[in-house]
């Protein structure tokens, strides 16, 4: 199993199931004093295996509920998880410097009673042999309950993870990730499952435009530079971003942006370099357009206007 050796990805804490779904099982004592994860583990493999732990820990709690709880009127045959969602879309970027939030957000529904439901976010090919990230959320270490009830059978849940790049992440990072997530309520069956959602992990890109000379006289030649470059995780730098589609766009004064051209940026010491000319005519405006890739973001440059004489 590849591991970054310098990753941290969890605190190692324990997390304790809600007080009030413990309480209800009658098991608060014995679990909020005896938690069944160990806390010494870090890393992926820890993190993974500390919230197996924690899922059955609310497993043996609604298994050891009194009758009347685990066949409540209102519990319904199956606990469903829906609206998995990553910061309201299906990805994430980061930068080079800024630790990034980034937010889970899930329903459950189904049953009266939860008994915990945690999402855990994790990078590879699979979490038995090909794990490379496993990372629980900030509710999760710091024992916090991340859902509220929010009608008779349904609870809305939040969970937030906080990525520094500058220790957290390499270049190999980015890319496709998915969601673990588990939830057990009083219904009759429950969700565990490895894949609730798969998003990206993105490289957060800048992209410019200068159109020059500024003025220019008519008919002369107008130079539109544009460079695209990259969040590097291993150098903590932005790198040109090489053989990248680049659209050139232009407009009039008060028209708007259309795409004229399309183009590769440029390799070796012009890396995510562009460049175009026109002849001036009239006053126009330029700008390039990347449309993102499965490990970098889209992103816009903005315009730069020439005044022509």
């Amino acid at each position: 199993m590849s591991q970054h050796a310098s990753k941290k990805f969890t605190s190692g804490r324990k997390v304790t199931l809600g007080v009030g779904a413990l309480a209800a099982s009658g098991l608060a004592l014995g679990l909020l004093g005896a938690p069944s994860a160990m806390a010494g583990e870090t890393g992926a493999a820890g993190a993974l295996k500390q919230s197996r732990a924690a899922a059955a820990d609310a497993s043996a709690a609604k298994a050891a509920a009194p009758k009347g709880l685990t066949a409540s009127s209102t519990a319904a045959a199956s606990t469903t998880v829906s609206g998995v969602s990553v910061n309201g879309g299906n990805s994430a970027s980061v930068g080079t410097t800024n630790t990034q939030t980034i937010t889970v957000k899930w329903k459950v529904s189904g049953g009266s009673t939860l008994y915990g439901s945690h999402a855990s976010i994790w990078r590879g090919t699979d979490l038995e042999d090909g794990l490379e990230q496993f990372m629980t959320s900030e509710e999760f270490n710091a024992d916090i309950d991340p859902c509220v009830q929010s009608g008779t059978t349904t609870f809305n849940c939040t969970a937030t993870f906080r990525i520094d790049p500058q220790y957290d992440l390499t270049n190999a990072d980015a890319g496709a990730w998915k969601i673990s997530l588990w939830a057990f309520t009083d219904a009759d069956t429950d969700v565990d499952t490895d894949n609730a959602k798969t998003w990206y992990l993105k490289r957060l890109s800048r992209l410019s435009t200068d159109a020059a000379p500024e003025p220019v006289a008519k008919g002369k030649t107008i130079t539109i530079t544009g460079t695209l470059t990259r969040a590097n995780w291993d150098t903590h730098k932005y790198a040109g971003y090489t053989q990248q589609t680049v659209r050139l766009q232009e407009r009039s004064l008060t028209g708007s942006y259309a795409t004229t051209s399309s183009h590769s940026t440029g390799t070796g010491s012009q890396a995510g370099v562009e460049k175009q000319t026109r002849t001036a005519t009239t006053d126009r405006c330029y700008r390039y357009k990347f449309e993102g890739t499965t490990t970098t973001p889209p992103v816009t440059a903005t315009g730069d206007c020439v005044d022509v004489r």
